[in-house]
């Protein structure tokens, strides 16, 4: 389109708008479907709504490479100890070691310091002793620590364990003695009873016991009314006892 033919079109359309002629109205209508000059630029509109979240991407590639990758740095200094964890479970019990070498000589004891209580006495008294009271062996054959009394028949304990005690006598008859224990001068208890049966004949008759022994206990023989106790030369009667082992 040449110049002349831009300029009377751009005049046409300045008298349609400017409301001329009717002339000019055909003129309008002929060459209404020209566009017309573009306006100003309008205001910006408000923002629009957030649209929805979009679909979770796939993952990317990684940063570095391998053959990217540094050499190792140099170690740091060591951390503090850590808190002490909580005891574990014990451990199976391991075999048993080795057996150890001798130990050294212990010191030599002292035997005199070994405690020691004994005693043996004889009856030399033809009469028959007094039926329920303690039977009296007048002659000590020994009696080192002075335990037994023989003006009473009795042993007295000064040395607290264990005793054995034993009697061997001779009876012209029927015989039973009572071995018996108790404090001071007291008739005591019972703690055996030996006998013997025979008529007119002589016999030896004896018996023992093992007796745990306390503190100023004494211990004695007594006949029952079965009463043939003698004692006659040749045919001692002996009462006798000893300590077996003191009190732990």
């Amino acid at each position: 389109m040449n110049e002349e033919l831009k300029m009377w079109i751009m005049w046409a359309m300045l008298i349609c708008l400017a409301g001329g002629q009717p002339g000019s109205a055909t003129l309008c209508r002929t060459y209404g479907t020209i566009p017309g000059i573009p306006g100003l630029p309008g205001q910006p509109g408000s923002d629009g709504r957030d649209g929805e979240n979009g679909p979770k991407g796939e993952q990317g590639p990684s940063g570095q490479s391998e053959e990217w990758r540094g050499e190792p740095g140099v170690p740091g200094a060591p951390g503090q100890p850590g808190k002490v964890g909580p005891i574990g479970i014990p451990g199976i019990t391991g075999l048993p070691g080795i057996m150890g070498l001798p130990g050294p000589v212990g010191e030599p004891g002292d035997y005199k310091v070994t405690f020691k209580s004994g005693f043996s006495a004889a009856r030399s008294m033809s009469s028959y002793p007094r039926r329920e009271q303690p039977v009296r062996f007048e002659r000590v054959l020994t009696n080192e620590q002075g335990h037994y009394e023989n003006r009473y028949g009795r042993f007295t304990c000064r040395v607290p364990g264990t005793y054995y005690f034993t009697y061997h006598v001779t009876s012209r008859g029927n015989l039973c003695l009572n071995i018996k224990k108790g404090q001071g001068a007291s008739r005591g208890e019972r703690v055996v009873t030996f006998c013997d049966y025979v008529h007119n004949s002589f016999q030896v008759t004896t018996g023992g016991v093992v007796l745990k022994m306390a503190m100023n206990e004494s211990v004695w023989l007594e006949p029952t009314e079965k009463n043939s106790l003698v004692g006659l030369e040749g045919s001692d009667s002996i009462f006798s006892g000893f300590l077996i082992f003191p009190e732990a």
